[in-house]
């Protein structure tokens, strides 16, 4: 939602390629406080995807042979006094020097210790994972997070989740890194010091979405919190470029940037070797008789192309006519997809097969928020009187769409409002006790979702890890801009517009609970925290309360 703001606003023809050189040389500093490797293992390890029997474990080795053998190893204990089980797997510069392997054959619900072993008997760092439990479980507690821009500060909220001792799975729904060159986004004057991405130039190729990864991953932070959880990771569009869809991107300009087809499959490749994952766009995760886990791809296997509010009614004698029209026809168009036919079949059928199965709850972790989002009429006080004029004729523009009930952004689910329609039937067609979690907007949000009057779920919505948000944007004061948003729309319950982090889901047969957790700072390196938040969605009810007080 964020950069469909900024794109509207022409985001990228602020700058000037002489003014972004000039800036990216002039910022201090280096990516982190410490420095990859250039052989051996590299980037610490990673486990992801976990089952129930099985995990798959990840880490990347350079050694002097090209294809390097190394062995995978599983222990009870972190002092590896009995190997369990164990694997090998080839490191070789065909993957960037990435290894993934699949071990099986563990018992359900355990905490296993890993390591991989060189072939001249050096060591990785000893990693710790946990299998999806089985049969009767009375909580299980997700942390979810998204857009981690490393430019705009440290990841604080990945340190800070890497001291619990109360997590079972992290969640990334997207928006693990971006693609941009230096000083683009952010700017070289928001960029802080020391944190630097490589390559400088805007990643297109294989090697450059490698070097972004390889860049990212060297974050202390980030590499603790891989090595102490198992992770179940989706992209969204930054990794591939902004605003993507299935056969483009705002961000891709194929005159200059080439096949956006061939960029697509570089941006997966590397995805799929510099993480623990296995590729899949989308999958179920039974656990226990508690929930099952469905993840999506709303991002580039089946969305159409976002529509263009802005440019309907640009040069329009009567502009509220214009989007009258917009709404009626393209915008309500039942033929824009947004998951494609084959996963809107895939998402049903599962909705299904897991109620069917007793799961007491079915969470959908995707990308976008689902939530609508109508601009009111407040929204024109918004802006200081000497607000930049591309602002104050967006939040114009935002005003009048609500006034013929069109949302804001284009690129959230409200933009193919047929395709959430059809999935909010089949949620309730299912008779789901249905919890949504997404991340795209940087903000955090917390909607009951609902058709016809009828409830249909609850989405709680995570800010971003670093990524500044819609008060960034716009420049606006977020707390009056948060309430005057919660007065307008009736399923949104509440909002915080001006704070990053993440958040936690707790699931019990009873309740599905989620702390929003807000870092005090991004720009220096701290796991402080600011006051939190926290809605509880009681089973059966499809619907959320805000309670207070609050606990991370």
């Amino acid at each position: 939602m964020i950069d469909f703001l900024q794109m509207a606003m022409n985001r990228r023809n602020l700058l000037g390629s002489g003014a972004l050189a000039a800036g990216a040389m002039m910022l201090p500093g280096r990516l982190n406080a410490a420095t990859a490797p250039t052989s051996g293992f590299t980037h610490s390890v990673a486990s992801g995807e976990p089952g129930p029997t099985s995990v798959l474990l990840w880490t990347r080795y350079i050694g002097a042979d090209d294809r390097p053998i190394l062995r995978a190893e599983v222990a009870a204990d972190a002092g590896f006094a009995t190997v369990l089980r164990h694997r090998e797997v080839s490191a070789n510069s065909a993957s960037d020097g990435c290894a993934k392997v699949v071990v099986d054959g563990l018992k359900p619900g355990t905490i296993y210790y890993y390591r991989f072993v060189a072939p001249d008997g050096s060591k990785s760092p000893v990693g710790r994972t946990r299998t999806l439990p089985t049969g009767a479980l009375a909580q299980y507690k997700v942390a979810v997070f998204s857009c981690s821009n490393i430019g705009f500060g440290w990841f604080n909220a990945y340190g800070h989740a890497a001291k619990r001792d109360d997590l079972d799975l992290v969640i990334h729904v997207g928006d693990y890194l971006y693609e941009y060159q230096r000083g683009e986004y952010p700017s070289a004057a928001e960029t802080v010091p020391g944190r630097l991405v490589e390559p400088a130039n805007e990643i297109i190729t294989l090697s450059d979405y490698r070097t972004r990864y390889a860049s990212y991953r060297s974050d202390p932070d980030l590499q603790e919190l891989h090595r102490l959880f198992p992770w179940v990771a989706i992209w969204d569009d930054h990794e591939f470029a902004n605003d993507a869809w299935m056969g483009g991107a705002e961000n891709h300009d194929p005159k200059t940037e080439g096949d956006w087809y061939a960029r697509k499959a570089a941006a997966k490749q590397a995805h799929s070797e510099w993480l623990p994952v296995s590729g899949k766009p989308y999958q179920r995760y039974d656990i226990g008789d508690l929930l099952s886990l469905i993840t999506l791809d709303t991002r580039v296997e089946g969305r159409d192309k976002q529509l263009d509010m802005f440019g309907a009614i640009k040069g329009a004698p009567d502009p509220k006519a214009a989007l009258v029209a917009f709404r009626d026809g393209p915008w309500s168009d039942p033929k824009r997809s947004l998951l494609g036919p084959a996963q809107e079949q895939w998402v049903a059928d599962q909705l299904k097969a897991s109620v069917k199965a007793g799961k007491k709850w079915q969470l959908v972790a995707q990308q976008i928020v689902m939530g609508g989002l109508i601009l009111p009429p407040a929204a024109a006080g918004w802006l200081a009187p000497d607000a930049d004029k591309r602002a104050v004729g967006f939040l114009k523009v935002g005003v009048l769409a609500g006034t013929v009930g069109l949302p804001l952004s284009m690129d959230s689910w409200e933009g193919y409002s047929p395709a959430r329609m059809r999935f909010y039937k089949a949620a309730q067609a299912a008779k789901a006790n249905l919890v949504v979690v997404s991340g795209d907007s940087h903000n955090a949000w917390a909607n009951n979702l609902s058709l016809n009057g009828k409830p249909v779920g609850v989405e709680f919505a995570g800010q971003g890890v670093t990524s500044p948000g819609f008060e960034s944007v716009l420049g606006i004061a977020p707390t009056k801009a948060a309430a005057d948003l919660v007065a307008a729309n009736p399923g949104l319950k509440w909002c915080d517009l001006s704070r990053r982090g993440y958040l936690t889901v707790t699931l019990t047969p009873e309740a599905a609970r989620s702390d929003w957790v807000f870092m005090n700072t991004v720009r220096e390196p701290s796991l402080a925290l600011s006051a939190g938040k926290t809605a509880i969605a009681n089973h059966g009810t499809n619907s959320m309360v805000m309670i207070e007080p609050v606990s991370g």
